[in-house]
């Protein structure tokens, strides 16, 4: 999978980070813009913001969409959510971390347990 469709793929899941999404790019690649960049910039600190106010259906919504992307069974997609979320989330505030932890499901948590065994967190 190529930046510009996993870009997609998340602006489809989470349309609601339009306006950050389309801020962050606007001077860089467009929709070709790294999705690391994209995922660490726009979706990570929406996360972060949404778990600070405990916003439970919002939260829900961002680890549904989390939950597609890892079921799209492609690496780059997989690395990306990773390394430019799930590894932020492992080390953020304690907080934050338990915050968004209960709203993961199956394959994120799998993944998240990988990064937790990894770092020995």
């Amino acid at each position: 999978m190529k930046s510009c469709d996993l870009n997609q793929k998340l602006l489809e899941y989470l349309p609601e980070i339009e306006g950050p999404y389309n801020e962050e790019v606007s001077w860089q690649e467009g929709n070709n813009t790294g999705s690391h960049i994209v995922f660490e910039d726009v979706l990570t600190p929406y996360i972060r913001k949404c778990a600070e106010k405990k916003d439970s259906v919002v939260l829900q919504k961002c680890f549904s969409a989390i939950e597609k992307i890892l079921s799209l069974n492609d690496e780059y997609a997989e690395e990306v959510v990773q390394l430019s979320v799930l590894e932020s989330i492992l080390f953020s505030e304690k907080e934050i971390m338990c915050e968004t932890e209960k709203y993961m499901e199956n394959k994120t948590k799998k993944k998240f347990a990988e990064l937790k065994e990894l770092y020995k967190r």
